[in-house]
Parts: structure tokens; sequence; C-alpha cells
């Protein structure tokens, strides 16, 4: 993101480009600028847009709630027109050309703090085209006032259904929870390098965040009291003890066993 005027930039990265992310993402922004811009210029992507009829948008119904609850104006480029947002695309170029290349990080957001230190070191020094200092003239930006806290934090949230075997599953990892909340739905949240998991406004698990797909994350006493119970469909196959030593066995005896001659 950057704005148009002072050519101040915000840089996330993140492992998923859906409404969730985009809302989260500009939320980020929002406080990092220190307020709202009145006008945001997005692509014509399906997180934003659902289609036009005649020159009428229809906008994502999501998205533009989120636009109200934010206060500013939603507008969208011209369709195969990319120069109508040059500020973002040069921006992108800069990014892959000036900030990756040999850039060494443990995780996402590892990453993403040397993304915002990246931004305030380059926003520091002259900029090429308006020969002024981004960071010094972001402060007269007509921003508007950050919503209220509550609002803010509402679009970090995201709701997952707890599977049969007390997890959830949150970008290719599995987070686990409580037995007592298998099949119900929960908003889940990274904060701070933590993956945070509530039930209404209380918080009943929380992980360190995981970065790598396919790993799995148990919450100490995630299973306690299930055996009194008696159990749970799909029991967790997690949970489960399997033999330390495995009985060698002549190759024949399997060959007897699949009906071989």
């Amino acid at each position: 993101m950057i704005m148009g005027y002072s050519r101040a930039k915000y840089v996330e990265f993140v492992k998923r480009c859906d409404l969730y992310s985009l809302q989260r993402c500009l939320v980020n922004a929002f406080e990092y600028f220190g307020g709202v811009p009145e006008t945001i210029l997005t692509d014509r992507m399906k997180t934003v847009v659902i289609g036009t009829e005649g020159k009428r948008i229809i906008w994502n119904t999501q998205f533009q709630e989120f636009a109200n609850d934010m206060g500013f104006v939603p507008k969208i480029c011209k369709a195969r027109r990319p120069q109508t947002k040059g500020k973002v695309e040069r921006l992108v170029h800069y990014v892959k050309d000036n900030f990756l290349p040999g850039r060494i990080f443990t995780d996402p957001n590892d990453l993403n703090l040397q993304a915002i230190n990246w931004c305030r070191k380059v926003d520091s020094k002259v900029h090429g085209t308006t020969g002024l200092i981004p960071i010094r003239e972001l402060k007269k930006e007509p921003l508007l006032p950050l919503p209220e806290q509550n609002i803010r934090d509402r679009y970090r949230f995201e709701t997952r259904k707890v599977s049969t075997d007390c997890f959830i599953s949150y970008d290719g990892i599995k987070y686990g929870v409580p037995w007592q909340y298998a099949g119900k739905e929960l908003r889940v949240r990274l904060c701070d390098g933590k993956f945070q998991v509530y039930d209404g406004p209380v918080c009943i698990a929380e992980h360190k965040a995981l970065y790598k797909s396919g790993r799995v994350s148990f919450l100490p006493g995630q299973y306690q009291g299930l055996i009194q119970k008696n159990g749970l469909p799909g029991a967790p196959s997690y949970g489960r003890q399997v033999p330390k030593e495995v009985e060698i066995r002549p190759l024949y005896v399997y060959d007897q066993l699949a009906g071989v001659i």
C-alpha cells in the first residue's frame, strides 16, 4: 500500500490472498499510517468486486461493509489499465528489486518486521519523483481518524470449525483446542507471533504460531476428561498410543496372508 500524496509505504507478506487477509492487512496499514485514507484504489479482484452491470460496480458485500466500518470510499482501476495504479505497480517492483534479494528470515512474522523497518528506512530518504521525504509528508495526508479498537479488532479474526479430533486447521497447520469444543465454530487470529482461539470474548486456547504446513500443535490438557465422558465420535488419532517395537516376521508370512502362491 502506498499513499498518493506522500508516497509513504506499507508492505506485509501473507500466505493467502483471501478477503480475511486483505482486511487484516488494510487495518494494519491504517494503524501504521495513523489514520484511514478518504479513498482507496484497488485492483478489480473478487475480494473487492463481484462484477459490473454497465457502469455500475457490484461490490463484494463483505468488503463494502468493511469500507463503511473503516470510513473510506473504495474505487477500482479501469479494466486492463495498470497505469491507473502506477504508484503501486512501481512499489511492487521496488520491493522485488530492493527489499527481497538476499533477504534471510526465520518465518513470515520475522519477514514482516524486516519489511516494516525497510519501509521506515526508504521513506526517510528523498523520494525520486516528489523530491520530498515521505515520512515527513505523511503528516500532511488528509487521513480520517482510526475507528474504535473493537471495530478494528473485529477484522483481525476469522471463523473456523473445530474438527471431531479437536483441532482447528489454519494455514495448513493443526492447532489443538479443548475437546469440549469439537464441532463448534470459534474465532481465531494470529497476534504477536501467537495463534489464539476465542469462544465469544474468552480466549480458550493459545499456541506459539507455526508457519510450516503439515505441522500439529497440541494444547496441554487437550483431551483431559474425555475418557470419563465415554470418548468422542471420531476419537483423536493423534492421542493414541502406538507400540514402540514392531514384531519382525519372515516375508513368507505376508505372502500367505495375501494369498500369494
